[in-house]
């Protein structure tokens, strides 16, 4: 009796694994074909976990996991506005240093406007306007970290991560699309 249930038991975990090994192999076949158009070879491994991280991408093809990388951003977006007005609100600033953080929080505002842009490019497959969108959308990390240097909180940055986080994202979800 307990024979039959192991070989049903096998059986369905053998074809779950292939399963789970055929939307892991389109993971990783997306993000080495994306960076290795793009030269961003250095960006392979981030892609890959990240996006296989991502709800949805078990199951996508590659212009799903597009789809999916410029969510990701859209929600990196989101939440790096929130966390410089946590720390805007949190106080021990500088001027300059709160001007800098006025400078990212009106840098990622207008990103998050642009990353909607992008979302409607790429829904609607124009892939060169979708590119120069998320080009504009990843100067609100290139513009805040600059800022900050600018107001002497390079070494101390409290948004390095939020920053270069945001930078990723960008630029995964971008040669994605340009590998389309």
């Amino acid at each position: 009796m307990a024979a039959r249930l192991v070989l049903p038991l096998l059986l369905v975990l053998v074809v779950g694994s292939h399963a789970a090994l055929a939307a892991s192999s389109t993971v990783v076949q997306t993000c080495v074909n994306a960076m290795e158009g793009g030269d961003r070879r250095d960006l392979e491994v981030f892609c890959v976990t990240t996006l296989q991280a991502a709800p949805g991408s078990a199951t996508a093809d590659a212009h799903g996991l597009a789809v999916i990388a410029t969510n990701l951003t859209l929600a990196n977006y989101t939440a790096a506005v929130a966390t410089i007005k946590d720390l805007q609100q949190r106080g021990g600033w500088t001027a300059g240093q709160l001007a800098a953080l006025a400078t990212c929080r009106q840098g990622y505002i207008q990103a998050l406007n642009m990353v909607h842009s992008a979302v409607h490019a790429l829904a609607t497959g124009q892939k060169q306007a979708y590119v120069a969108d998320m080009g504009a959308v990843k100067m609100a990390a290139t513009d805040c970290n600059d800022a900050l240097t600018g107001a002497g909180a390079e070494d101390e940055s409290p948004l390095r991560k939020v920053n270069w986080d945001a930078e990723l994202l960008t630029t995964v979800a971008m040669l994605i699309v340009i590998s389309l």
